[in-house]
């Protein structure tokens, strides 16, 4: 069980080749700094900090319970899970966070590829790449995993006398 979950949060594709993962790399920190440079502007405002309340407006409109807490849960997963991208840190989990959110935002508030829309899709299809594809050899996940925890002995193929 611990593999599996060690797995889950800091594993990826191993044995890529170099351009392969350099290309994880830029698409994971382009995705993660993006994230987080247009959530930081709606978070953090000159006039307070926490969600504005049109963002607060437009949850509402699509049917959540208490969208005041799924408009803080939102911010806070794109601007957090923005940084984690960059750094590379725990990428899958965050990057499915970030794929579920933005793909609330592109099928559900904006309902057509346009405009806005648009961008939240490429998020969308951005984050869910690098969900499925782990974060490549060039994150401090690549770093967790030689600090893993410990693999089983393999069974001796020898017969004991």
């Amino acid at each position: 069980m611990k593999r599996l979950l060690h797995q889950v949060l800091f594993g990826g594709i191993t044995g890529n080749a170099f351009t392969v993962d350099l290309g994880l790399a830029v698409l994971r920190v382009a995705a993660g700094s993006l994230l987080c440079g247009l959530s930081r502007g709606i978070l953090f405002r000159p006039d307070g900090w926490g969600p504005p309340g049109w963002f607060v407006d437009h949850v509402a409109t699509l049917g959540f319970p208490a969208p005041g807490g799924f408009a803080w849960v939102a911010l806070l997963t794109e601007f957090f899970g923005g940084l984690l991208l960059v750094a590379g840190l725990l990428t899958r989990p965050a990057a499915l966070l970030n794929a579920v959110t933005t793909g609330v935002a592109a099928f559900g508030h904006h309902q057509q590829p346009t405009a806005d829309g648009l961008s939240a899709l490429a998020f969308c299809v951005m984050t869910g790449v690098v969900a499925v594809a782990g974060p490549g050899r060039y994150s401090l996940d690549a770093l967790a995993r030689w600090f893993g925890p410990p693999r089983a002995p393999r069974p001796s193929m020898r017969s004991e006398p």
